[in-house]
């Protein structure tokens, strides 16, 4: 298990209107860009945290959106995604964070991941996350909520700190106003 780490997973931008169609909508690059700036700011108790490493789910025939959603704030930091796991393969992302190859490989850092909203409450749960125990936490991702964000954080000792561990309204995007999460208890 991680120790001292913050993930932090958000679904993709927006999508174009034709579900065939791949790339952002034009709401979807406008809020690329703001996660540019978002996160270099993203606070955590007085400070901004700094991100070490950043997962997209592979780009498919269908998507490459979750690369495409974080490409500007990965360009800004001058941090490269990973993309080595498919949306599917959730699990196995889940895996080589909670035991890396390399010992500690994740320890006193924090990670973004923006995956699919399909999958991310399962990819939440394959990180160790228990619903009834975090704060506000979502048993649905609507298909219409793209500025929710799951905040999950591991203590020094390996374990989850439910009391860091949220979902919260990004309320970055005009059209992120009044889709809060709903409380998970």
């Amino acid at each position: 298990m991680p120790e001292n780490t913050t993930i932090v997973l958000i679904r993709h931008a927006e999508k174009p209107s034709a579900a065939e169609d791949v790339g952002l909508a034009v709401a979807g690059q406008e809020r690329a860009q703001a996660y540019s700036i978002y996160f270099q700011n993203y606070p955590s108790d007085q400070t901004p945290l700094k991100f070490r490493y950043l997962f997209a789910s592979t780009d498919s025939t269908n998507s490459d959106r979750p690369r495409l959603t974080i490409t500007p704030f990965s360009l800004a930091a001058g941090i490269p995604i990973n993309t080595s796991y498919s949306n599917s393969q959730h699990k196995e992302l889940a895996d080589s964070i909670l035991t890396p190859a390399q010992p500690g490989q994740y320890d006193n850092c924090n990670i973004l991941i923006c995956w699919h909203h399909g999958e991310i409450l399962k990819l939440a749960k394959n990180l160790g996350v228990d619903a009834s125990k975090a704060g506000t936490w979502p048993t649905q991702w609507p298909g219409d909520v793209f500025g929710w964000l799951l905040q999950i954080n591991f203590d020094g000792n390996g374990a989850i700190n439910y009391q860091q561990t949220f979902c919260i309204n990004e309320k970055l995007m005009h059209d992120d106003h009044g889709q809060n999460p709903p409380d998970g208890k």
